[in-house]
């Protein structure tokens, strides 16, 4: 240890001596300033040194390094302050690691005149500005480690007289200047560290009680941001830690409860001070209270490190000081609570701390019992604010001191009539408050096949009330505080007081809605273990109170479900709540819910065709819940495994003329997912949307919404149907016709002849009876009877005879879906000619009208119009030959008026510059015109085809389409078919059109035949 010294002694010995000798030179004028730094550099270098062995310095090594200090500090108003600062940098080590605990009172007393002049003024001249922020820093440090290192031993009880108090409020009020006034965040803190180890290291009483007030005065400027510029959170951390010891140190129970002679003169001085006040802790606790109020809002600052602070400075005056400063007890209790609140890593190991004080003091939980009371009464007033954080904050408050109070087994059941109806209050305002920032609903739902079909499969709603990303914030919040009610030993009284279906039937508006929503938060996840219930209840154990509170709600939404959507707009979001409901009822049942798939499925798919695009999507994923829950493998499988059950409330619908548009959709629905399969049973629905139609035509929507159901069961019907139009085309189409040429009438003339030059048969026996000898001819064979029409085809033909009465409909879209439904449902018909053909003698001229009449000039309807012709003829063969000759003239002008439509549509789009022929080559970009024209050229095709023309009408064929002959296949072998040498002869001209060059025969004109 010696050997250490003396090592450090030669170590330092050449550096003091330097310093010495710079010193006296500078003072001289003999050293530059740069001299003087480097020698205290050197020493600085070698007291780090020597401070970094064990026991290498002590006070003799102190005041041996100390003395050439002594140069610099006197004269530190004419020295650099880079050497000023050195020089306290040494002094610093010399007092952590020389003096230590051994300081003299004289030199402590004298360092700390020096130490307080340096960093902020003289005790004459209180406050010296612009003192150099290096420099100020450095003489706190030194402060620092000065009360750090003595402990206070120059300060001690013994030490301090009259003339030392002076100089000791001098050097705390630099200090709080330096604390509040500083000039950059590092001075503060340095000063900070200062004044902490200065309490630390006082052990006089009096001492600190003579400072206190000064001290918890300017700590309470700087942590309620009166200083002006917002500390920083480094420094509020600190401060908080001071102001946290020195209130344990100078006001605790203990401080306050001891009696001696200095106490008691104090008291009297303060007494005398204060104008009468009873003792001096009586007057101290109030001025503490309003210190405490003035911090305490710094439970919100967003920083957890102050926040931290703040929970210590709280927990320790409330466990320190619970006597002496029993004034401000509630409002630290109050604001352990708000801390213990706010989410953050250290919530849980809080929320301990603070039940461990609760659990130590009964009185405690009454207080937070009443804080909650309050917070529960105001929590209504608060929702309708425009506040959101104060919103989350009273929400958190009261969820936590449910918390708090549940850990200690407190009976809440005074406040369960207050909390039910606060609750319900709250939340219906804060479901107003969100209704006036919720953005518009999109009334542009899904057709619900192409929902179903869309791979939809999410199983969580998407909140209806609180869409907004604040009050989603402020909905989370009332849910958990739900849930932790729900948790609550002894909760069934407060649930009930909530879900009370009373109450869900008898309040309206929000105040429903609020009600409906917090029974969804307690009933949510029902099949909670409810023996714990049923102990506290001395229920049977059969009976679950969560599950028969779980009913009523289902029934109620039931209830709301039961009205159509039609009638019920205004409330979607009540029906989006009671689909929740069906989804809860379906989880907690789960395969056990599938009888109740009877009263809920329809109501849940009626949801499925609303035009809100927000309900159509909870009905969708209610149902994929509710398939999920009774075990089916997707929402299809659902459907169609209940179809009879959704067939059977359509009918109920339609029979009673409900004329809202979702029992059409749902209709389509299941046609489009069950297919054929359901068809058999539709017959009754059938007769009731031809009823509806009848009585209600003039509603455009209506009637196309209905035709929508016609359509899909046609389509579907055709899907599965095995229509016989080629074999019925082929037994009805008529010979075409075949010029008879020379050796053909030669052929005929020869077998005449023959017949009439063979002679006469042996005549018979006259025994014998001619008819009896004669040999029988066999019998003519008979067409089998046509086979009964099955449960579909019957359905069909009922549409196909019903359904053309609706073609004069002014809606050229319900036109366009007639004729579409026709055109689908004629194949299926054909199968039986006698019951095809009267369906066909009917549609002929409905639908013909539909292609002639001008006022349908609407290519989309021409097109369709020339289609549905197009089967019919196909189907019907030539038994619709006289009626295409007595229309044939209209068909012609049809062909002209179209194909003069076409070309101008082509060369408007830039396509026809070319001949004709060109123009109808190729249907690649065509538009609704070229279409219309190529369906018209379609049904001549079929008529020449399948019908039959007569010479005249082949006249006019071949004039019509002979030019598209060459460029166009399936016309050239109709039109072979019909006159081969016609169509040799339009073929031979376009030939020779196209050898002859134009200007080789100028002036020769080819007079056009005329065929």
């Amino acid at each position: 240890m010696d050997e250490a010294r003396v090592t450090a002694f030669r170590a330092l010995k050449p550096p003091c001596v330097e310093l010495s000798q710079v010193a006296l030179r500078y003072k001289g004028k003999k050293a530059t300033a740069n001299d003087l730094i480097k020698a205290l550099e050197d020493l600085q270098e070698t007291l780090l040194a020597a401070s970094k062995q064990a026991n290498a310095l002590d006070s003799k090594l102190a005041e041996y390094a100390f003395f050439p200090l002594s140069y610099i500090f006197r004269d530190t108003k004419e020295l650099p302050v880079r050497a000023v600062e050195l020089a306290l940098q040494c002094l610093q080590i010399l007092v952590a690691h020389g003096w230590q605990g051994q300081l003299s009172p004289d030199l402590g007393k004298q360092l700390l005149i020096l130490l307080s002049f340096l960093a902020g003024g003289s005790a004459t001249d209180a406050k010296v500005k612009d003192v150099n922020e290096e420099l100020g820093t450095a003489a706190f440090d030194c402060l620092a480690a000065l009360f750090g290192a003595s402990r206070g031993s120059f300060l001690g009880s013994n030490a301090i007289q009259s003339q030392d108090v002076p100089i000791l409020g001098h050097t705390v009020t630099v200090m709080l200047d330096g604390v509040t006034d500083g000039p950059s965040v590092k001075v503060r803190l340095a000063a900070l560290a200062a004044l902490n180890n200065m309490i630390n290291g006082i052990t006089d009483d009096e001492a600190l009680k003579n400072v206190f007030p000064g001290i918890v005065s300017s700590l309470t400027k700087v942590l309620s941001s009166k200083s002006g510029a917002k500390p920083s959170y480094r420094v509020l951390t600190a401060s908080l830690a001071t102001l946290t010891k020195i209130l344990c140190k100078v006001i605790s129970d203990d401080k306050v409860g001891e009696s001696s002679e200095a106490q008691a003169d104090a008291v009297a001085v303060i007494e005398a001070r204060e104008d009468g006040e009873s003792s001096w802790a009586t007057a101290t606790a109030g001025q503490v209270k309003m210190a405490l109020a003035n911090i305490l809002p710094l439970r919100y600052h967003e920083r957890p490190e102050v926040r931290a602070a703040l929970f210590k400075l709280c927990i320790s005056v409330i466990q320190q000081c619970r006597r002496s400063l029993s004034q401000s007890i509630p409002m630290l209790t109050d604001t352990l609570i708000v801390l213990c609140s706010q989410a953050s890593e250290t919530e849980a190991a809080n929320i301990f701390t603070l039940n461990g004080i609760l659990a130590a003091d009964a009185s405690l939980l009454e207080i937070v019992k009443s804080s909650l009371h309050d917070w529960i009464v105001a929590l209504p007033r608060v929702m309708q604010s425009n506040d959101d954080a104060r919103k989350r904050k009273t929400i958190e408050q009261i969820s936590t001191s449910f918390r708090v109070l549940q850990n200690q087994d407190i009976r809440l059941d005074i406040l369960n009539d207050s909390m039910a109806v606060n609750l319900r209050a709250s939340v219906a305002a804060a479901i107003q408050d969100s209704s006036k920032s919720i953005r518009p609903v999109s009334e542009s739902g899904l057709e619900v096949t192409q929902l179903l079909q869309s791979q939809s499969r999410s199983m969580s709603f998407v909140p209806v009330l609180f869409n907004e990303s604040s009050s989603r914030t402020t909905m989370t919040g009332l849910q958990k505080l739900a849930v932790q009610l729900k948790a609550l030993p002894r909760s069934i009284s407060l649930q009930q007081g909530i879900v009370s279906v009373n109450t869900l039937r008898s309040t309206s508006g929000d105040e429903q809605l609020a009600s409906f929503w917090l029974s969804l938060q307690l009933l949510n996840d029902a099949s909670v273990d409810a023996s714990a219930v049923d102990q506290h209840l001395n229920l049977p154990p059969e009976y679950d109170a969560h599950e028969h509170l779980l009913d009523e709600v289902y029934s109620f939404s039931l209830d709301v479900l039961a009205k159509s959507t039609f009638e019920d707009e205004d409330r979607w979001k009540l029906q989006a709540l009671a689909l929740e409901t069906v989804a809860l009822q379906a989880r907690n049942q789960k395969y056990d819910f599938r009888p109740e798939l009877v009263d809920a499925l329809y109501p849940i798919l009626e949801r499925l065709g609303s035009n809100n695009a927000a309900l159509q999507q909870h009905a969708m994923t209610c149902l994929n819940i509710v398939s999920n829950s009774c075990d089916y493998p997707d929402s299809a499988s659902l459907i169609v495994d209940n179809a009879d059950y959704l067939a059977n409330a359509v009918a109920l619908k339609l029979n009673t003329f409900d004329i809202s548009p979702q029992a059409p959709q749902v209709l389509v629905m299941m046609v489009r997912l069950c297919g054929s399969a359901l068809i058999p049973y539709l017959d009754d629905l059938v007769e009731s949307i031809f009823s509806i139609l009848a009585c209600y035509h003039g509603y455009l929507k209506l009637v196309e919404s209905l035709f929508s159901v016609l359509n899909a069961i046609v389509e579907e019907a055709a899907k599965s149907s095995t229509p016989a139009i080629e074999a019925n085309s082929e037994k009805n189409r008529p010979r075409a016709y075949q010029p008879i040429s020379i050796a053909d009438l030669a052929s005929i003339l020869r077998t005449n002849l023959e017949q009439t030059t063979r002679p006469l048969s042996p005549p018979p026996e006259p025994t014998l009876d001619p008819e009896e000898e004669q040999p029988s001819s066999p019998p003519r064979p008979s067409s089998p009877p046509p086979a009964p029409l099955s449960k579909t085809d019957t359905l069909i033909t009922s549409i196909a005879s019903l359904t053309p009465s609706h073609l004069t409909t002014p809606s050229p879209a319900l036109r366009l879906g007639i004729l579409t439904l026709l055109t689908s449902a004629l194949p299926i018909l054909t199968s039986n000619t006698d019951n095809f053909l009267p369906i066909a003698a009917t549609l002929w001229p409905v639908t013909s009208i539909r292609l002639y009449d001008s006022k349908d000039n609407e290519p989309s309807t021409t097109l369709a119009a020339a289609n549905a012709l197009s089967i019919l003829c196909k189907c019907a063969g030539d038994f619709l030959a006289s009626r295409v000759e007595d229309d044939w003239d209209q068909v012609c002008k049809l062909y002209r008026r179209v194909e003069k439509e076409m070309k101008e549509e082509s060369r408007i789009q830039g396509k026809g510059k070319g001949k004709g022929n060109e123009i109808a080559k190729a249907s690649t970009g065509r538009g609704v015109r070229w279409k219309a024209w190529n369906a018209v050229v379609g049904l001549l095709l079929v008529t020449v085809r399948d019908v039959g023309v007569t010479s005249e009408m082949e006249d006019g064929i071949f004039e019509m389409l002979g030019w598209l002959a060459p460029e166009r296949e399936d016309v050239r072998d109709v039109l072979e078919m019909s006159n081969a040498d016609t169509l040799w002869l339009i073929e031979e001209k376009a030939r020779g059109k196209a050898l002859v060059k134009p200007h080789a025969l100028e002036g020769v004109h080819f007079r056009d035949v005329k065929l």
